[in-house]
């Protein structure tokens, strides 16, 4: 039996919405297969007929320390790769992780069945801040096509606004126009622009770009950001004359909130907010306090 008291068992079951019979949103196929992978077992041959918060309750009942962490620490990453940890979630998904990590004994005897030379981290926070700083600096050393390079930098962004929470959806096409993506936050949808060119982004750009959220619904906002920064000329003339539903960021912006370990989300949402209420599309870094 694994060394939880009832405090802790409560964590995640308030995590992971057990109340209700179901495990986050896993379907009993799901689940059965994601148990499987993790501990060997099929769950519904040892426990049939018994819902899966009752499965999961079971497991925490009858296995060792190291088999139920590993399995919690799982379903917590599930969580984190599909967007699902809110703000709400973030104190409590603190708590889990640190119980987690106690019942593996940190890194002790925890593998996960990927390639054995992956070496499993400890979830004791959202963001590997030193990682996406190096793989951002990576992306500068990129040897390949400039077109190669953008298709990093997409990838890259996904990645990262994934771990924060954002709900990304990849690039797409719609008719007459590519998208470099989209993401979500605070319940609204925001399409994305990733510039990772030699040149400073000209006031075009950013029209053409504006152009496409404006024409998506009232509500539709945007994000660009540019490794290159933007023009004298762009900052200065593109608000004229012309509503503003996007927000711009540098790639060095970014860089600056890694190595700061800023809350994205925040961070993102202060420069929203300053369109909003001030105007300004272009809030640096270095006022936002």
């Amino acid at each position: 039996m694994a060394k939880l008291n009832f405090v802790e068992k409560d964590c995640f079951e308030r995590l992971f919405g057990m109340s209700s019979g179901y495990v986050l949103d896993f379907s009993n196929r799901t689940f059965q297969e994601f148990v499987y992978e993790i501990l060997s077992f099929d769950i519904y041959v040892k426990y049939p007929n018994l819902s899966k918060a009752k499965i999961l309750r079971a497991i925490i009942a009858e296995y060792d320390n190291v088999s139920v962490g590993k399995l919690l620490l799982e379903l917590m990453r599930y969580m984190q790769a599909k967007g699902m940890v809110n703000d709400e979630d973030r104190e409590v998904f603190k708590q889990c992780a640190d119980i987690g990590n106690r019942l593996i004994g940190r890194l002790g005897s925890y593998k996960h069945k990927a390639p054995e030379n992956k070496k499993s981290e400890p979830i004791t926070d959202f963001i590997d801040y030193d990682k996406y700083i190096k793989e951002l600096q990576s992306l500068s050393d990129f040897d390949e096509s400039p077109q190669s390079r953008g298709f990093a930098f997409e990838k890259y962004l996904k990645e990262f606004f994934e771990l924060n929470g954002l709900q990304p959806r990849g690039s797409f096409k719609i008719e007459g126009e590519q998208i470099d993506g989209s993401f979500i936050l605070h319940n609204e949808v925001y399409l994305l622009e990733a510039k990772w060119t030699s040149k400073p982004i000209d006031k075009g750009n950013l029209v053409i770009f504006n152009e496409k959220v404006s024409s998506k619904s009232g509500f539709t906002r945007g994000l660009f950001i540019s490794y290159s920064g933007y023009s004298e000329e762009a900052l200065n003339t593109f608000a004229s004359g012309r509503t503003v539903n996007v927000v711009l960021m540098t790639v060095q912006e970014l860089a600056i909130a890694l190595s700061q370990k800023k809350d994205f989300k925040e961070f993102l949402w202060a420069k929203v907010r300053a369109l909003a209420e001030e105007g300004n599309f272009n809030k640096s870094i270095f006022e936002i306090k």
